[in-house]
């Protein structure tokens, strides 16, 4: 009877780290696949990029600045 346990247990554990390195494996290569794929870049990372607001003149800051710190 504790043979039987002890080779069930050792079964589970296989399958576990077995099902763990095949993780890793697929990360990895989803990784690398990630990191060799440069087609269409800018339009699958920068698409929800926004256009800003032009100056209104040459050398003015796009918003007030507030240099009264002290009360």
């Amino acid at each position: 009877m504790n043979i039987m346990i002890f080779l069930i247990g050792v079964i589970i554990s296989l399958i576990y780290f077995m099902s763990f390195a095949w993780e890793m494996k697929q990360e990895k290569k989803q990784k690398q696949m990630e990191l060799s794929d440069y087609k269409y870049y800018y339009s699958r990372n920068l698409s929800n990029e926004t256009k800003k607001q032009p100056k209104r003149k040459k050398g003015s800051q796009s918003r007030m600045k507030n240099y009264n710190w002290k009360k």
